[in-house]
This record gives structure tokens, C-alpha cells and sequence, in this order.
């Protein structure tokens, strides 16, 4: 029965985080991209989570429906997991909504709450469950919790590795979902056959558990589940005709056609058209620059040019070279795949030379010297995006500007009205920009093209000027001339603009505090939802001092209470701690997202690198707690060393210049390590939290009150830290606000009534 019992922990583990994060990465696509929603994401995973849990640990110690209820709540589980893909990519067709429209955050956080109820409300009860059978047949509850705790992370350890690196980039998501029901039923044919006294019930458990496992045989050998992959991508896009759907370490790529006209979309966004390109955009963003600056030589593209962008640089007689960076080489192929000639004749000129490099680390790492950089990514969207509209990147482009160069990118704009929303996008960045360069001109437009240098004279945008510099080099183009110049360029629209942007009260925009990303997630809430406005001016104004005043009323009401309830520190302890970890958690994602762009692959892994500190803390709480003279000041001690690494971790991003030339497998290693920290120190917390609180009250009843705590911890965390603290409050106030809750934990703790 014990070794059953420890097989099922460990594939439950296994096939949670893999489920977990094959269901992050689908919503990613769904929600555009945006990494913020992870918060939201994970939160809801868990909220539920502590509801199973709760169900679990109301299970009678020693009654012989526990193997039972275990057995039924894991199959359910196999079944509900490709039903929530399913599920995930129909969402847009329930809501009404086009694939190209990005969810609002309320739709986000409503549809994550529903999306995810089945699954994690399962894999809670399993878990507690689990820890019930595992007292009966084993050990005490403390025992009992800290060992579950470790053969169900172990499950998650070594299927985070596997998820991460085999199964999402050889397996799509149905084939997985096929593995995931074959080892679980596998695993609860076991369980069932050792666990279960009642031969009637065993022999039920047994023929459900292996018509599961025939099943999920049944469906890779005649490859139904490539049938229904391919049905439910088909449904996600409405029925249009799609002609390459993949996913990338960076994001999900697809490809549609409509008659003769390709489309091409990142996470659900539309990022490119061909063979005919969007002129307007394409001639403006090229020549404007360009006739500005006079003799572009040497020219630097971050994404986006191929496809007409290249094509019109051509023109220019004293072009030398063009630099275009693209993270991604699944994006590029993408767009070679499709028989553009267009295409082929940019990518094939001798004065091209295509680098697959992250943007912001060529802009560090380059030699070069740049007459004209331009960026092709149109707004701050997400943080992937935000990374190149902040102070920082700015700094990095103007040490490889020449002095008369010019960098241009654009932003969404209007012609008509600017509420407050678009107003602050285009403010943030521009302050922005200021800061950093002596020039920058913003030409207002249904997109806004912002001009920067560190010239005083580069950007001179003088008609005559320019159309003489038109005129002289014979440029041909369809839409740039004298008249179309006179249009977009009019001083008035120009001064309108600037006086717009002088009436915000927007913030600059940082790596560490991404301001303009919170102001781009406004802007287009506010286009797709117009009464999500007053959320977010509402969280803006008020939410930073609103969240302070609660927390300090959550705390002095634990201190008031900690003597007359024995069981009142030890709770709040567990629910500060599942907060903390979560937003240090979510923290460290998005930084790893700023430093490397890298997440939609690696979301899998930095999740288990907690989960593995976690299961090791779990494993090490007895020996810690020898070292102290009681469990409380065990748990003390694991509060005292959170709270420092609450410190830590500001103190290292703000090092000056600190992991800017880190490789990516040390910067990987950077993460990972302070990932594990972490959840070290959270996992010893945990067996601890339930051997004090089962003193205190039934020792067989501990684990469920203090693991659905932790979690709801957790869920106000993932809530909180994503599109709340991060990036309103950023990294370095974030963290040292966590450093205080848990300065309030430990002081609880040491001053408590004893019972």
C-alpha cells in the first residue's frame, strides 16, 4: 500500500505541473501575451486548489472511502484536463469575441477562475487525501505532511524538467494531455488494487482505472487526438483557414490566409500582412527617418523587417548595411515560408545580415555604430514588449547612435481624441525618451511616430527640407510626397499632440517598475471594456496606499488576537508566507522575462525550480527544527530567512549594471537558485505550520486549515503581484513591503501565547 501510495504522489505531482503548464501557455495565447496574467493565472490555480484541500483534509482519518475518493478525484483529473484545453480555445467563440481581440482584465481573471476550477479543485483533494492515507498507513501528521509534501514534489521536480524541455517542444498539447491520462490511470490501477479493502469497490476501481489506460492508448494509435487538436485550433480560430499554427520558445506563432493574403500572429496579436504589406505604416516609419536624417549608412532593424520595411531602406543610394535582429527564428521562417517575393528579395541582399539574438542584449553586446534604429514593436503590450519603450533601453540605443542618428518606433495615436488612457501611454514613453535623449519628436497619426536623438539638429522635419531630400535621391514610393508630407507633418496637429501629452500625469517607464506596460494594459482594456477604466485609474490613485492600509489592518488585528487564539499566528504566518512566495514567485518571472524574453518556454521550469526548493525544504524541516528550542521558533527562523531574501533579491537586480552580460545559461542559473531559495525556506514553513497548529488543535485535522491558508495566501498573491504591485509599486518597494509582513510574522510568533 505504501509504495502505491508514493507512486500516486509522485505522478500526481507529475501530471499537475504538467497540466499546469500546458494550460498557462494556452491561456498566454488567448490573453495576447500578456505576462501579468500569470498572476491571475496561478492565483485561480490555487484558490481552488485550497478548496480541495479543504474537501480532502474533512475526510475521516481511517475510512476506506479516502483510497476511494483518491482514485476518483485522479481519474477525473485525466479527463478534465483535455477538456480545459478544449475549453481555453473556445473561450473567444462563448464571449463573442474575434481571435485577434485581446481579454480584458476582469474577462482574465473571470475566465481563469472558471477555466481552472476542475483541475486544481482536484489536485487539492488528491493531495490532501494522499497526506490522510499516507498518516493511516505510515506515520503522525506532521510526518505525514512533510513526506507527502516531498514525494508529491518530487513528481513535480522531475515533470517540470520533462514538460519543460521534452514534452512541450517535441508533443502538442493533446498528445500530452493522452500521456498524462495513461500514467495516472496506471497509477490509480495501483492504488486502487492495494488500497481499497471492499473487493466490489476494488474490482470497480480496477476496470475504470484500465478501460482510462485503454482509452489514452486508443487515442495516440489512431491518432485521435490529433484530430481533436487539430478541430479545437480550428474552432480557437473561428473556422479561418489556417496555415501554420507552432508554438516557439518565445510565443505562439499562426499563420492564416484569406484569398491571397497572409496574416501573421503572435500570441493572437497580428503582427505582419503579406504579400501586400501595410504601405502606409511601412513608407512612413522608413522615409520620414530617413529623409530626416539625410544619408542612412548603416542601418539597425529590431524586428519586423521583412515583408516591405527592408525593401524601402533599399532605396536610399548610400546604404551600406542593414543589422535586423529577431529573437526568434520560428518568426522569421514563418514569414520565408510563405512564397513572398518581397520577402525573398530583402532577405537575400548582400547588404542584410539577419541576427538571432534577443534585441536588448545586441544593443548591449554590439560593436556597431547606427545611422537610423528602428524598432518594429508598436506598443508596450506586454512585458516582452515593454522591455524596449523603457529608460533603460533608451540609454542602451543612444550609446550606439551616431551623433546625427535617429530611433525611431511607434505608438498607438489618434486624430481625434485622446482620453486619459491613450494620453498616459503616449506621455509615459515620452518622458521617458526624454530623459535619456536631448531630441524627440513625436508625429501624431492613427500611430503616433516617435523620433529621438541626441543631436539638437537631426530631427529636422521641415517640409521643404524634406521633400527636396525626396526629390533628390528620385525615391520611389506610393504614398510619401509633397503633399502627403504637408498632411502629417502640420505644425498645429503636431503642438495639438504635445499639449495632449503635457496634460498627463504619467510615470516613467522602467525595467524593474513598468509603468508604460500598466498603461498600455489600460489603454486597451479601455477600447475593449470601457468600464474597466475606473479600475485602473482607481488602482493607480488609490491602490498602492489602499493595499498598504489593509495589509497593516490584516496585521494589527493577528497582533491583537495572537494571545486570546493560540492558533492566530500560526495561521497568519502560513497565509503571509503562500502571499510572499507567490509574488516573490511572480517577481522573479517577470524580471526573467525583462532580462531574457524568454518565458513562454521556460514558465514550466521556473515554477518547478520553487516547487523543487519547496519539496527540499520539506524534506530538511526535522533537522531544522532540532536546531531551535521549539517548532515555533523553527518556524521563526524559516520567517527571518524569507524576509531576507525579501531583501536580497532588490539588492542584486539594482547592482549597477548587474546580469546585463550574463549568457543564458547563467542567467538561467540566477533565477533557478533564487527560485529554490525561496521555496526552500516556504517548504520548511509548511510541515512545521502543520505540527504547531495539530498541537494546538486535532493533530489528524492539520494539514488541510494550513495548506488551503497557504493557498489562499497564494491566491491573494497571484492576484495582487501580477497586475496590481509589479507594476505600480515595482520590484524594489514590492519586495521590501513582503520584507515587512514577514517582520510581523516572526514578532508574532516570538511573543504568542503558548498553549
Amino acid at each position: 500500500m505504501l509504495a502505491a501510495l508514493v507512486f500516486s504522489l509522485f505522478v500526481l505531482g507529475f501530471s499537475g505541473i504538467v497540466a499546469q503548464t500546458v494550460l498557462i501557455r494556452e491561456c498566454l495565447i488567448i490573453y495576447g501575451g500578456n505576462e501579468l496574467s500569470i498572476g491571475m493565472i496561478i492565483g485561480s490555480w490555487v484558490i481552488w486548489e485550497a478548496l480541495g484541500a479543504y474537501a480532502g483534509g474533512r475526510l475521516p482519518r481511517k475510512d476506506t472511502a479516502v483510497p476511494r475518493g483518491l482514485v476518483a478525484a485522479n481519474l477525473l483529473f485525466t479527463l478534465f484536463f483535455p477538456a480545459t484545453i478544449i475549453t481555453i480555445r473556445t473561450l473567444k467563440i462563448l464571449m463573442g469575441l474575434p481571435p485577434e481581440m485581446s481579454l480584458g482584465i476582469n474577462l482574465v481573471f473571470a475566465s481563469s477562475l472558471v477555466i481552472f476550477m476542475p483541475c486544481s479543485l482536484l489536485h487539492g483533494f488528491s493531495f490532501t487525501a494522499s497526506c490522510r492515507i499516507y498518516e493511516h498507513v505510515n506515520t503522525s501528521a506532521g510526518t505525514a505532511a512533510a513526506r507527502t509534501y516531498f514525494f508529491e514534489m518530487a513528481g513535480t521536480i522531475i515533470g517540470g524538467l520533462i514538460v519543460s524541455y521534452v514534452l512541450i517542444t517535441q508533443l502538442y498539447a493533446m498528445r500530452i494531455s493522452c500521456l498524462v491520462l495513461g500514467i495516472m490511470s496506471v497509477a490509480c490501477f495501483v492504488l486502487g488494487a492495494t488500497g481499497i479493502e471492499n473487493a466490489r469497490q476494488r474490482n470497480m476501481a480496477a476496470a475504470a482505472s484500465l478501460i482510462f489506460v485503454i482509452a489514452a492508448v486508443l487515442l495516440v494509435a489512431f491518432r485521435l487526438d490529433s484530430a481533436i487538436e487539430a478541430k479545437s485550433i480550428d474552432a480557437e480560430w473561428h473556422g479561418r483557414s489556417i496555415v501554420s499554427y507552432k508554438n516557439s520558445p518565445y510565443q505562439n506563432i499562426v499563420i492564416t490566409r484569406e484569398q491571397e493574403q497572409y496574416t501573421f500572429f503572435s500570441d493572437g496579436i497580428p503582427t505582419a500582412t503579406l504579400p501586400i504589406p501595410d504601405i502606409v505604416r511601412v513608407e512612413e516609419i522608413v522615409h520620414i527617418p530617413g529623409l530626416a536624417q539625410g544619408s542612412p549608412q548603416d542601418v539597425l532593424i529590431i524586428h519586423g523587417g521583412p515583408g516591405g520595411v527592408m525593401s524601402e531602406m533599399f532605396k536610399y543610394p548610400t546604404l551600406r548595411r542593414i543589422d535586423y535582429v529577431e529573437a526568434d527564428p520560428a518568426y522569421l521562417k514563418a514569414i520565408a515560408s510563405v512564397q513572398s517575393g518581397l520577402v525573398r528579395y530583402e532577405l537575400n541582399d548582400n547588404r542584410v545580415k539577419v541576427h538571432y539574438a534577443d534585441g536588448r542584449r545586441f544593443v548591449k553586446e554590439t560593436q556597431g555604430r547606427y545611422d537610423i534604429i528602428l524598432s518594429g514593436i508598436t506598443a508596450p503590450r506586454t512585458l516582452q514588449a515593454n522591455r524596449f519603450f523603457t529608460s533603460e533601453f533608451f540609454g542602451e540605443i543612444r550609446d550606439i547612435l551616431k551623433p546625427d542618428g535617429i530611433f525611431i518606433f511607434t505608438l498607438p495615436g489618434s486624430l481625434a481624441y485622446y482620453d486619459r488612457e491613450l494620453r498616459d501611454i503616449n506621455a509615459s514613453i515620452f518622458l521617458t525618451a526624454g530623459g535619456i535623449f536631448g531630441n524627440v519628436a513625436v508625429i501624431p497619426g492613427e500611430e503616433n511616430i516617435f523620433l529621438m536623438s541626441s543631436s539638437k539638429t537631426a530631427i529636422n522635419l521641415a517640409i521643404p527640407r524634406l521633400d527636396k531630400r525626396l526629390q533628390s535621391f528620385a525615391l520611389s514610393t506610393r504614398l510619401i510626397s509633397l503633399p502627403h508630407l504637408t498632411y502629417r507633418l502640420d505644425p498645429e496637429k503636431i503642438q495639438w499632440l504635445q499639449s495632449e501629452i503635457k496634460t498627463s500625469r504619467a510615470k516613467t517607464n522602467h525595467d524593474l517598475a513598468p509603468m508604460g506596460l500598466y498603461y498600455a494594459l489600460a489603454f486597451d482594456n479601455a477600447l475593449h471594456n470601457p468600464s474597466s477604466k475606473n479600475i485602473f485609474r482607481g488602482l493607480e490613485k488609490y491602490g498602492p496606499a489602499s493595499f498598504l492600509m489593509l495589509s497593516a489592518g490584516l496585521a494589527a488585528a493577528a497582533f491583537a488576537f495572537r494571545k486570546r487564539r493560540s492558533t492566530v499566528p500560526v495561521l497568519f504566518v502560513t497565509l503571509t508566507t503562500g502571499f510572499s512566495v507567490m509574488v516573490l514567485e511572480l517577481l522573479l518571472i517577470f524580471v526573467y522575462q525583462v532580462r531574457s524574453g524568454y518565458v513562454f518556454h521556460e514558465i514550466g521550469m521556473l515554477i518547478t525550480m520553487l516547487m523543487t526548493g519547496m519539496a527540499t525544504g520539506a524534506l530538511t524541516a526535522r533537522a531544522f527544527s532540532k536546531k531551535f528550542l521549539t517548532p515555533v521558533r523553527a518556524l521563526a527562523g524559516a520567517e527571518t530567512a524569507l524576509a531576507a531574501v525579501c531583501l536580497v533579491v532588490p539588492a542584486l537586480f539594482l547592482m549597477p549594471g548587474a546580469f546585463q552580460k550574463l549568457d543564458q545559461l547563467s542567467l538561467r542559473f540566477l533565477f533557478f537558485t533564487l527560485l529554490f531559495v525561496s521555496g526552500f525556506f516556504a517548504g520548511i514553513e509548511f510541515p512545521v505550520a502543520v505540527g504547531v497548529y495539530g498541537k494546538m488543535r486535532s493533530p489528524g485535522r492539520a494539514v488541510g486549515p494550513i495548506y488551503g491558508v497557504d493557498l489562499v495566501g497564494g491566491f491573494m498573491g497571484g492576484i495582487a503581484g501580477g497586475f496590481f504591485l509589479f507594476p505600480l509599486v515595482g520590484l524594489t518597494k514590492t519586495c521590501l513591503f513582503l520584507f515587512a509582513i514577514k517582520g510581523c510574522g516572526i514578532l508574532m510568533l516570538l511573543t504568542a501565547r503558548r498553549k
